[in-house]
């Protein structure tokens, strides 16, 4: 058994974001707390009005006078972020990126030690947007700013106060084809219930986030089927029998399957043939092994395939403004970061960059707002199931 380390941080590291979404309305999402003043509202004031072209100069002129660096806090993987600050100093070679690169938690918990500290760190976070939706909760960590140009390009559900999503995680189950041939592989969640995968699933412990939206999913799915009762009462009588036949179905994927934490090493060791079939695996560390030969696929897909918002936003306590807001201008520019993703191995978050492999499949956005106002209600609900996986 192993314990979620995001549950862990979601209860420490990021108490206060905890207890403003306590008091929190059903379904809401805003901050509990009054954010401290922006420290870059001058500078965004002064660049309205200006074209594209006249902003970047502009910015590039005034990160030249900050010294030419920045500091970015990031989990993008090794594979990828090498390919993003190559492309933006090649583009503004006067301009050094620091990168402090770490697990998506690693980076909430030096964000959020800097932030009590009222330390300086990092000029602009970016990772996965469960975490960056709760430091919007927590209100003192990520500057409200919506004013890039260029986030119109991203779709409305991925622009939030404080960041907008730059890259999108699509959550596939996987499988070994050494292990599970042609007409073995799982066909639905629902078959992952059955007792032939006893010891032959992975799941990742952290992924709270996943199950809630496949939960609410697949719970609007069954209750779309049945007509609807009459009364109230007999309305929640039909919702808890659809929910009692989830909890077993999950329950039952659960004990089929190992705990194994890190999306990227849950690929590799399904690469390896240490288990057959990854449940919560993510679509890019699929690709990145099988285009290194590896006998790994996640198609047929099992529908539907997750997706989630991955974001950037602008840290409170950065000393480099201009150069903060021209690198996140740059990573949502499909000429700019987007294109580096893509050529990385990321999926970019524009409208008009999708990726190929998942065009056919049946999408369901992770809709981080509704989750993370109930966190305590997914997050415990998950770590049930964690307690019952097999190792």
């Amino acid at each position: 058994m192993r314990i979620s380390k995001r549950v862990v941080l979601a209860g420490t590291a990021l108490a206060t974001a905890t207890v403003a979404l306590a008091g929190a309305t059903a379904g809401s999402s805003a901050p509990q707390t009054k954010p401290p003043p922006s420290p870059i509202v001058g500078l965004v004031n002064s660049l309205n009005g200006l074209s594209a072209q006249a902003r970047e100069t502009r910015l590039y002129n005034l990160a030249k006078q900050e010294g030419g660096t920045l500091e970015l806090y990031t989990s993008l993987t090794r594979t990828i972020l090498p390919e993003v600050v190559k492309e933006f100093q090649a583009k503004y070679p006067a301009i050094k990126v620091n990168a402090y690169r770490a697990s998506s938690e690693d980076v909430v918990a030096r964000l959020t030690q800097e932030a009590s500290a009222g330390a300086s760190g990092a000029d602009v976070v970016e990772t996965n947007g469960t975490e960056m939706l709760f430091f919007q909760h927590r209100a003192n960590v990520l500057v409200p700013y919506r004013g890039s140009p260029y986030a119109s390009s991203i779709p409305d559900a991925y622009r939030f106060n404080t960041w907008t999503a730059d890259r999108i995680e699509a959550f596939v189950v996987a499988w070994n084809t050494n292990l599970v041939g042609s007409g073995q592989q799982p066909t639905s969640f629902q078959s992952l219930a059955n007792s032939t995968w006893s010891g032959k699933l992975a799941m990742e412990p952290t992924d709270a986030d996943w199950f809630a939206a496949l939960y609410t999913y697949l719970e609007k799915q069954a209750l779309s089927k049945l007509k609807p009762a009459a009364t109230a009462a007999g309305r929640r009588k039909q919702k808890a029998a659809v929910d009692r036949g989830l909890d077993a179905m999950f329950a039952r994927i659960a004990r089929n399957s190992k705990m194994i934490g890190g999306h990227t090493t849950l690929a590799t060791l399904l690469a390896a043939g240490q288990y057959s079939v990854c449940v919560t695996c993510h679509a890019q560390s699929i690709e990145a092994l099988q285009d290194n030969g590896a006998p790994i696929t996640f198609k047929p897909f099992v529908q539907p395939i997750l997706i989630r918002p991955q974001g950037i936003g602008i840290v409170y306590r950065l000393k480099h403004k201009a150069t903060a807001l021209l690198f996140y201008d740059w990573m949502l520019r499909k000429d700019g970061g987007q294109k580096a993703l893509l050529a990385g191995g990321s999926n970019p978050a524009r409208k008009d960059m999708g990726d190929a492999d998942l065009a056919r499949a049946k999408r369901v956005n992770v809709n981080l707002r509704p989750i993370v106002s109930h966190w305590g209600f997914w997050s415990n609900k998950y770590e049930g199931l964690v307690r019952l996986a097999g190792g």
